[in-house]
């Protein structure tokens, strides 16, 4: 149950971080099929939070008992979250990086 509660408690941090994520950055400055990868990368990213969301709160709410297959439903769903976070990550950290080398590369 712990699995469940905790998926619950920890997918809408997720999505919040996804929004905050979305208003913060400059989407005018990629190229249209960097954009495009972006929004197609958002709504996999909420769609699984959702997944996640909903297999535990019927869980939690003993619509559906707690098994294997809801386990595997949440644990997967969640890992892939957290892998499209990553990634989300490391194409922030390459940006910051050209960015900077862009503006050293300008002062000279």
């Amino acid at each position: 149950m712990a699995l469940y509660e905790m998926a619950m408690q920890v997918v809408p941090v997720l999505l919040i971080a996804l929004f905050i994520d979305i208003r913060g950055t400059d989407r005018q400055a990629a190229g249209g099929a960097m954009r495009r990868w972006t929004a197609v990368q958002d709504r996999v990213y909420a769609a699984l939070g959702v997944v996640a969301f909903m297999a535990s709160m019927l869980v939690v709410a003993d619509i559906v008992a707690a098994g294997r297959a809801p386990a595997a439903i949440v644990i997967a769903t969640l890992s892939g979250c957290m892998a499209m976070l990553y990634v989300r990550i490391l194409q922030r950290f390459a940006r910051d990086r050209s960015q900077q080398h862009d503006q050293v590369s300008g002062d000279r």
